[in-house]
């Protein structure tokens, strides 16, 4: 009776966390890029809860998304599921216009299976994560004067990037792990920029992609005109546990070049629009190296620090887009343009903390830094991953041994940034807002 009792004064528990961690969520403005960059900051709910600080730390399947060699941590067979709700929603204000974003909410699934080899120091894993991506949706903008404006256009985009990870993971010794994800990374994209706005050869406005990749609130596969790209992204990881309260990881992921095709672009040439294949190259999947400490100073209170570089300024450079195949006599039949991102390089600091409650509630939360990747002179509504400072909180529910359940919000506060270009001149761009999301895992 005493542990019947002890179990349903838990649940009450976890379930007033889990009211209140919606209701916050909904209070707080629905704007959300809870990115680092194009990078989402966790991978699941303890990840994210963390706010990414988990370099040293591996609870759950995300381990082979943040540090493969963690998996040697995890006993028997673990599966889980994990699904975010993100809302994307900006702001451009000028002269102009005062108009906040038309997106539609995104859901971005992570999912995985880890399951040690019994009587040998391998453990083997599969996973599918959302890497990240971008989304914008303006509609009804006025464009500025050096655009032929003004006149009323729509400007958006849709980036959307994928991962699929068999992982092996080795314990070297009783301190040391190290581990590998074999990655397969899958992005498309979608874009809109002025498509109704007259434009000539060369310039890189007037045009939009015929094929919108977020349908099904991002989930379903894109229709065969939109753009996509496939690349071999391992990931690399080591663990080491110093004693039973300091374990040090480091990780890192190689890059790989994108080219996007498959897909089609139909330009304005000044009132006369033509469809046309095109290809788009000059990007990367970014390098990246994280390490982090993880210090458990009692058996109740873990404290988790990442640092990580990105390497935007390689990746997110100069994307030149070639058209061909133009279907309209009246137009070229070709036409070459570049889009200009000159992307910076990121630096990313994360804190996390858990406690155990209970035996089997654990609360967490975190902060998670990164330096604007952006400069002001490329800053657009389709090239908006601005935010620098998140905020997240988490809990954890234990049903059974087998059983366990996560929960978590992530507030990316509110940044602004000068937009000036030809589109929007004396601008200011807003980006900030939550997400919110959950797992379900299952041990055995």
């Amino acid at each position: 009776m005493a542990i019947a009792h002890q179990g349903c004064a838990a649940l009450r528990k976890v379930t007033g966390w889990a009211i209140s961690l919606l209701l916050v969520s909904l209070l707080v403005p629905e704007d959300s890029q809870a990115t680092n960059g194009l990078n989402l900051i966790g991978s699941g709910g303890i990840s994210s809860a963390l706010a990414g600080a988990d370099t040293a730390v591996a609870n759950d399947f995300s381990a082979m998304n943040t540090n493969p060699a963690g998996m040697t941590q995890i006993s028997g067979t673990h599966t889980g599921l994990s699904v975010t709700m993100l809302q994307p929603e900006l702001r451009i204000k000028n002269s102009v216009n005062d108009k906040n974003g038309e997106n539609q909410p995104l859901v971005l699934p992570n999912m995985g299976i880890v399951r040690h080899l019994s009587g040998t120091p391998i453990t083997l894993g599969m996973g599918f994560f959302t890497v990240g991506g971008n989304s914008a949706d303006f509609r009804g903008i006025t464009t500025g004067p050096l655009v032929g404006g003004p006149t009323v256009d729509k400007q958006g985009s849709q980036l959307r990037h994928f991962k699929l990870a068999p992982t092996i993971a080795y314990q070297v010794t009783d301190k040391l792990s190290l581990g590998v994800a074999l990655a397969v990374s899958y992005m498309d994209a979608s874009l809109t920029f002025i498509p109704n706005t007259p434009s000539s050869a060369g310039n890189a406005f007037g045009f939009e992609t015929t094929g919108k990749c977020n349908r099904a609130n991002g989930l379903a596969f894109p229709p065969t005109s939109c753009g996509y790209s496939f690349g071999f992204t391992p990931k690399f990881g080591a663990m080491y546990k110093v004693n039973d309260m300091v374990t040090l990881g480091v990780a890192y992921t190689m890059p790989a070049p994108i080219t996007f095709d498959h897909g089609q672009i139909s330009k304005n040439f000044g009132g006369v629009k033509s469809t046309f294949d095109y290809q788009a190259s000059g990007l990367k999947f970014a390098q990246d190296v994280a390490v982090g400490i993880a210090v458990r100073p009692t058996k109740d209170l873990l404290i988790a620090v990442k640092f990580q570089f990105i390497d935007w300024e390689k990746a997110m450079n100069n994307a030149v887009v070639k058209l061909t195949n133009g279907n309209n006599p009246l137009a070229p039949t070709t036409d070459t343009f570049v889009l200009n991102y000159q992307w910076r390089q990121q630096y990313v600091g994360a804190v996390g903390a858990a406690y155990d409650v209970t035996e089997r509630l654990t609360v967490r939360g975190g902060y998670n830094y990164g330096n604007n990747p952006v400069p002001k002179a490329t800053v657009d509504v389709t090239n908006s991953n601005i935010v620098e400072h998140h905020i997240v909180a988490g809990l954890s529910y234990r049903f059974t041994q087998a059983v366990t359940f996560d929960i978590f919000s992530t507030y990316a506060v509110l940044h602004k940034q000068p937009v000036n270009n030809a589109v929007f001149p004396n601008a200011t761009l807003e980006v900030g807002g939550y997400d919110i999301g959950f797992t379900l895992s299952y041990r055995n």
